[in-house]
């Protein structure tokens, strides 16, 4: 395997935070997904419980009128920011630098963005029919089933608003990522399978590309 990184968008309850777990496994390389709140508390300063509660105004606080802010410079270094733009600012640093030390798999926080320039970044977006996800939601998350559609919805428009806000893009947009993948069809294994003939895919076309 080349010096990939992969990301993993997904939709609530689409199983895309076990792919991540069970894609690194099979590649033997790291997955990033929540240790990333605490990799991002040490550089910035900022507690781990104060980076997830601001994750979580965000997502419920931000609505698509607000005009997007994007991360193109490493705005959180600079003064008068905004004490929770900071948290994101630090953790999209924290991201480039995960990508820095080889492959890996990281799963959400924007992520497929905040790499998206690099070429050996992989974007992977998976979702799933509705019925699907509550069901896993309810057998996996040991989330009560009581309105659960109603919550997974708002669990997707939360994620969405903060990736719209942060990005200036839109949330799920296949054109931004290199793969889409629908885990109702393909199933956990199967979903795995997918990226890793993309990841072997890219090596074979990398290589190619070298011997011409």
């Amino acid at each position: 395997m080349s010096n990939y990184v992969i990301s993993i968008s997904r939709e609530f309850g689409s199983g895309g935070r076990l792919i991540g777990k069970r894609l690194a496994a099979r590649l033997g390389i790291p997955c990033y997904d929540r240790t990333i709140i605490q990799k991002t508390s040490e550089k910035s300063g900022l507690s781990p419980d104060f980076i997830a509660r601001a994750e979580e105004r965000a997502r419920s606080r931000f609505h698509l009128s607000i005009a997007p802010i994007g991360i193109g410079t490493p705005a959180f270094a600079h003064q008068g920011v905004p004490v929770s733009h900071q948290a994101f600012f630090a953790q999209a640093e924290v991201i480039r630098e995960l990508a820095d030390e080889g492959p890996c798999v990281i799963v959400g926080r924007c992520s497929d963005y905040v790499l998206g320039n690099r070429p050996e970044c992989l974007k992977v977006f998976v979702y799933a029919d509705l019925p699907s996800r509550v069901e896993r939601c309810v057998e996996e998350y040991h989330i009560p089933a009581d309105d659960m559609e109603r919550r997974v919805t708002l669990m997707d428009r939360g994620r969405s608003n903060y990736y719209n806000y942060y990005t200036g893009h839109t949330w799920g947009d296949m054109r931004r990522y290199d793969l889409t993948l629908n885990s109702s069809t393909t199933g956990i294994e199967g979903a795995v399978d997918l990226i890793i003939a993309l990841v072997h895919a890219r090596t074979a076309q990398d290589a190619a590309m070298q011997e011409v």
